[in-house]
């Protein structure tokens, strides 16, 4: 739109001030002063025209009748030619019966100076008097006005441009909008801005917390065997036998004992041997009874029954998994902070418990975080054809280190209220010709060379692209493990000593004598006997002494571990696109070389400017307008035509961690992914002996196994048992550590050095006679297992996105096909239609300063859940969208963009990538501040004054009638809307506007194109 400059105001005519010194006045100061507001003033000024001192009608000032009587006759005078100020001084003469000077210095006329200036300033206060005759009591205000003018001496300029003067409100009354929304709107903007502030709080506060938790965490984990309570170790004397016990010395006195009893048994064996008779063998019962004297020593058992010992529980806190002085001290002070304030003391509270209940609170708060922050997606588009594909990416940023997310809008805060009250700070630019340029599409028109395509004589050019993608990715993982393990374990340790003796005599005596006897007793008895004698003896003795100490071991353990670990991931990834684009060029029966020549197409238009005469003008500028609408767009939602696409997978395997590992599963739909290890893991043995004689002793040996990626750092070891003497231990090693628990001690703690894969243990108890020990090892997670879960970690994150990314591909090419030929943009008009509601809007949040948070006139049904009409909103809202409808000639706009350097700087990139056939449409999109133009629609200047005054539509009362001269009938609204010819008037000559566009044409023929200018000076393809 081209206007001429606006009309400012004359000089000559200044605007009467309706401000002065009456006590009416002075009460609306003290009501401003106060505080009491637009209420104060309203209550002030009903008190007021409740007065005598008010005039409600032109008779009721001391001069009325005379000042409407001049004004009548100047009216009268001017309607043939402009009246001098000689014409008027008459006149006031001929009124009031004298001059103007005379009538000036009177007392009534100073009255109804005064009584006008507050009766009008009344009127515009009070809503309920808007139907009084305000524009005759401004007439008589100023011819009482023009009256002071002569009377102080005539001033410049024409008498009939003093009595057309503007009157003006005292302006530090602060007669503002009678109910506006803006103060529940900035309250609604401070709650907003104090709901963000205290999410940032909080977020932040989150993510120290988050941080000191982890560093904590890392410190505990770095303490060393220095840093960790254990038992103390203790020499221990050695232990001996009695010296009767003593094996040498067992042995010694087992065969002296054995030689003395043999020495006794031979010697009586003698001395009975002499003294029996003749054919009686008394030897018999003496070896017996020595015999059995032997056996009994031998053979007979040590009676001996165990005893239990004394028993002194040790605090857990002195020998548990916990940190010593040392210990504390090494932590920092954030991290005893923290956990003084979680309540958990360090020198009492084990370490692998700290930890976890750490642990627990550093996924309590990504958990917060997750709620407070969220992750919010980015939102774009993508135009096929006609279909508008929506693309969600997630957003991978923020959250300070742990990088998983970005941070989510508060949802929309309703206002309370039917419609807006406010008013924006907008004054009129002035009064112009309202000069609107329209144009008429006439042609298209080939322009400058975009590019030549070669073929020559004979020649063939055929380009034949085809393109296949398949790829296909299959990952099987099985692992099984199966362990049986049978182990027997008895072990007895005995010492022995076994004496036996023995000894024989043999005696023959013999006599022969010469004399033989035989005879029988009838048939059976026979008997010889002969006399003949001889005596002989020999003696065999036999003396064994043995002494055996042996150790029987058994050991029944009988263990199966069958363990079968299946871990099947099988991704099968098969993506299959196949484009094959064929371009031929075939010369080969041709008889001249070709070219095909491509030339850029421009838009012609035809523009004509028309004049539609003298219009109130208002001027907005609007920052970026078409950021709502590409707003718009980018959250656009069709669900049959909605893609995520997934977002650059940037993650470094040293960046996932046990906060955000849960997150990036989510986001590349991992299924997979196993949790982070342990920090701490414990691993145990126990052994169990007993049973056996009061010399039998227990031991035992073995491995506990440790998990791949662990450290052996502490263990403890704890026996109960019985005792046969007092001097009962128990002798341990663990791993490299040793120790020997006596009478009284029940628990062994230690630090460890480390051990990975297994660590050996040994038991030897020594007079006990029963045994039972536990033992426990304290393993933590190495760097090397957390790196290798990373790894596999980052690995099957990685496959799920590379799967993710081909599914989307698949879909977005899926698309790309079923969109045919594809035809960009929009309709032009379409556009301009869509641009001009657009600033409209903005144009309008301007004036009202509001952004339409109060229409709501449609609700959903309590009944059904259907949208209905909320009647007496919907009539609120109705004579609301009616006056800003019809009180602009919105169809009139006229604007300009300026470049979009002028919006956001963070924007710039995003604004330049805009592309559409339309080039106005994209000047629109890519503008950072536009210059808006809005005629008034004629009649309507004073309502519009009015709005802007108070803030009331409609001058303050309802919807126009149909006699009202505000009617706007509905046919007139239509036309208008039609561009149906009006009064406008062309001025100047046509002319022709050619707007290039990114079409381009194939010519007819291989010729280059030229241009002549014709004999209207322009210049057309030849």
């Amino acid at each position: 739109m081209l206007v001429r400059p606006a009309v400012q105001q004359n000089p000559e005519q200044p605007s009467i001030p309706l401000e002065q010194p009456s006590p009416f006045q002075g009460a609306l100061h003290n009501a401003v002063a106060s505080g009491a507001g637009r209420q104060g003033i309203e209550a002030v000024s009903a008190q007021f025209a409740a007065s005598a001192d008010f005039a409600g009608t032109t008779a009721a000032v001391p001069l009325g009748t005379e000042l409407d009587a001049l004004a009548d006759r100047l009216a009268t005078a001017g309607a043939t030619a402009e009246p001098t100020w000689t014409v008027v001084k008459k006149a006031i003469t001929d009124v009031f019966g004298a001059d103007a000077a005379t009538v000036a210095a009177t007392n009534d006329f100073t009255e109804t100076l005064r009584r006008l200036r507050d009766s009008l300033i009344a009127i515009k206060v009070l809503q309920e008097l808007h139907s009084l005759p305000i524009e005759a009591l401004t007439r008589q205000l100023r011819t009482a006005e023009l009256i002071a003018d002569v009377a102080g001496g005539s001033p410049e300029g024409v008498p009939s441009g003093r009595l057309r003067r503007s009157v003006r409100l005292p302006i530090e009354l602060g007669l503002t909008s009678k109910l506006s929304t803006r103060d529940a709107r900035e309250e609604l903007d401070k709650r907003r801005k104090s709901m963000v502030a205290e999410r940032n709080t909080q977020i932040a506060g989150l993510l120290e917390e988050h941080e000191t938790l982890r560093t904590a965490i890392a410190e505990l984990a770095d303490l060393g065997p220095d840093h960790i309570r254990s038992s103390a170790l203790t020499p221990s004397a050695a232990t001996a036998p009695p010296a009767v016990a003593n094996l040498t010395q067992a042995v010694t006195s087992a065969a002296s004992f054995t030689q003395a009893l043999r020495q006794q048994q031979l010697g009586q064996q003698q001395r009975l041997a002499a003294r029996a008779p003749d054919g009686v063998d008394g030897t018999v019962e003496a070896a017996t009874g020595f015999a059995h004297l032997a056996h009994t020593l031998v053979e007979a058992k040590v009676i001996a029954l165990p005893s239990r010992a004394a028993f002194t529980p040790t605090p857990l806190h002195e020998l548990g998994f916990i940190m010593n002085g040392t210990g504390v001290e090494k932590l920092s002070g954030a991290t005893q902070g923290l956990l003084k304030t979680r309540g958990i003391d360090p020198s009492t509270t084990p370490i692998d418990q700290i930890t976890g209940n750490l642990e627990n609170a550093l996924a309590a708060t990504v958990g917060k975080l997750e709620a407070v922050a969220g992750h919010p997606e980015k939102k774009s588009f993508v135009r096929m054809g006609d279909a508008l594909i929506t693309v969600s990416t997630p957003v991978t940023k923020g959250w300070g280190t742990i990088g998983t997310g970005g941070i989510e809008g508060f949802p929309y805060l309703p206002m309370d209220g039917s419609v807006p009250h406010t008013k924006g700070i907008v004054s009129p630019a002035g009064v112009a010709d309202l000069l609107l340029v329209k144009q008429q599409l006439v042609a298209y028109e080939a322009v400058d060379v975009a590019h030549i395509e070669n073929v020559l004589k004979g020649e063939l050019k055929s380009r034949e692209h085809s393109r296949r993608e398949e790829s296909e990715t299959i990952t099987l993982s099985e692992t099984e493990n199966s362990t049986s393990d049978e182990h027997e374990l008895e072990t007895t340790d005995r010492f022995e000593m076994t004496r036996e003796t023995s000894e024989t005599i043999k005696e023959d005596v013999a006599l022969k004598a010469g004399l033989s006897i035989s005879g029988s007793y009838g048939p059976t008895v026979e008997f010889a006997a002969s006399a003949e004698g001889s005596y002989s003896r020999s003696k065999e003795e036999a003396s064994k002494a043995a002494s055996s100490f042996s150790q029987d071991v058994t050991e029944r353990s009988s263990r199966k571990i069958a363990q079968r670990v299946l871990q099947r991931t099988t991704v099968r990834t098969l993506t299959e696109t196949i484009e094959k684009n064929i371009h031929t060029l075939d010369n080969v029966k041709g008889t001249g070389h070709i070219s095909g020549v491509y030339q850029w197409v421009n838009k012609v238009y035809r523009a004509q400017m028309f004049n539609y005469g003298l219009r109130m003008m208002f001027d907005f500028m609007v920052p970026e307008p078409a950021a709502f609408l590409i707003a718009a767009l980018d959250q656009a939602r069709n669900s049959a035509l909605s893609l995520t696409k997934p977002p650059d997978f940037t993650l470094q395997p040293n960046q996932i961690s046990e906060s955000n590992y849960a997150y990036w599963v989510k986001v590349c739909g991992a299924t997979d992914v196993a949790p982070p290890p342990e920090m701490y893991r414990t691993k145990t043995a126990d052994f169990k002996g007993g049973g056996g004689e009061s010399s039998a002793n227990y031991n035992h040996s073995g491995q506990i196994a440790i998990d791949d990626g662990y450290r052996a750092v502490y263990g403890s070891v704890g026996r109960v048992g019985n005792k046969w003497e007092d001097d009962m231990s128990l002798d341990i090693v663990l791993g490299r550590r040793t120790q020997r628990l006596g009478l009284g001690e029940w628990l062994w703690t230690t630090n460890l050095d480390d051990e990975r894969d297994a660590i050996p243990f040994a038991l030897d108890s020594f007079h006990m006679s029963q045994v039972a020990v536990a033992i426990e090892v304290k393993t933590q997670r190495t760097d090397r297992a957390l790196e290798k879960w990373r790894l596999e970690t980052w690995s099957k994150l990685l496959t799920a996105h590379n799967a993710q990314v081909s599914a989307y591909e698949e879909k977005l090419a899926a698309l790309k096909l079923q969109a045919g030929v594809v035809i960009r943009g929009r309709n032009p008009l379409s556009n301009q239609v869509t641009i001009q509601r657009e600033l409209q809007k903005n144009c309008l949040s301007i004036l009202t300063d509001q952004h339409f948070d109060l229409f709501d006139a449609v609700e959903d049904s309590p009944v059904n859940g259907l949208p209905q009409i909320d009647v007496s909103e919907a009539a609120k809202e109705g004579a609301y969208v009616r006056f800003f409808e019809h009180a602009f000639e919105w169809e009139h706009m006229t604007w300009i963009s300026y470049p979009y350097f002028w919006g956001s700087k963070d924007q710039w990139d995003e604004r330049l990538g805009y592309d559409d056939p339309d080039p106005a449409f994209v000047d629109f999109l890519q503008a950072g501040f536009a210059r808006v133009t809005v005629p008034a629609r004629p009649g309507f200047e004073g309502a519009i004054d009015h709005f802007l005054t108070f803030g009331e539509i409609w001058n303050g009362g309802p919807l126009p009638t149909i006699s009202s001269p505000l009617y706007l009938p509905i046919a007139d609204e239509l036309a208008e809307r039609l561009d149906r010819p009006g009064d406008e008037v062309p001025q100047g000559d046509p002319w022709t506007v050619r707007v290039p566009t990114n079409l381009v044409k194939l010519r007819a023929d291989d010729a280059l194109p030229k241009w002549e200018q014709n004999a209207q000076g322009e210049w057309v393809e030849a």
